[in-house]
């Protein structure tokens, strides 16, 4: 079908344009700006109360909350340690993503051929794996709205290929957080 000869021919492409760019130049396109900030904030909210339960982070943040509420009360009502805490948590995880960023950069930049080759390679695959993972996300926005006219047409366009399937079988499903209680 010409659907899938075109996702292989942008497949093709996009490996292509990973092994000219690298590994770490494709890393940072891809953590830098915008993507960096999404990465930090889910990061944030997937790990954030995980850290908060730590014993000293947790009793860091209750002391604050108590000492912040005998300052003014209404800190205490809106728990303004635990927003600091994730303020700081978003700032350390920016800095940290950013430093490793930067590290794999440079090592992955080494002017060795062993490592030229490994650059090349690793910067293929990513640049695909990172433009289906965007792809399955806005196949997973579209599954909200899957009962509009336009996602329907698009799906029965894309019968019998293989982004059907691909949308179909998303493993990111955002119906469940936007269902209605």
């Amino acid at each position: 079908m010409v659907i899938d000869a075109v996702t292989i021919v942008v497949a093709i492409l996009l490996a292509g344009l990973g092994m000219f760019v690298g590994f770490g130049r494709t890393l940072r396109f891809f953590t830098d700006g915008i993507f960096g900030f999404i990465i930090s904030v889910v990061f944030c909210f997937a790990f954030g109360g995980l850290i908060a339960s730590i014993g000293p982070v947790a009793e860091g943040i209750s002391w604050l909350n108590n000492w912040l509420g005998g300052v003014w009360s209404f800190f205490a009502t809106i728990r303004l340690a635990t927003i600091i805490y994730y303020i700081i948590l978003f700032l350390l995880v920016q800095l940290l993503r950013s430093l490793i960023v930067f590290g794999l950069e440079k090592l992955f930049s080494i002017d060795v051929l062993a490592m030229r080759i490994v650059n090349s390679i690793l910067g293929a695959a990513l640049m695909v794996v990172a433009v289906l993972i965007l792809l399955l996300l806005v196949f997973a926005i579209f599954a909200l709205f899957e009962s509009s006219g336009f996602i329907q047409d698009m799906l029965v366009k894309l019968d019998g290929t293989f982004l059907k399937t691909l949308y179909v079988n998303n493993p990111i499903d955002f119906t469940q957080i936007f269902a209605a209680n």
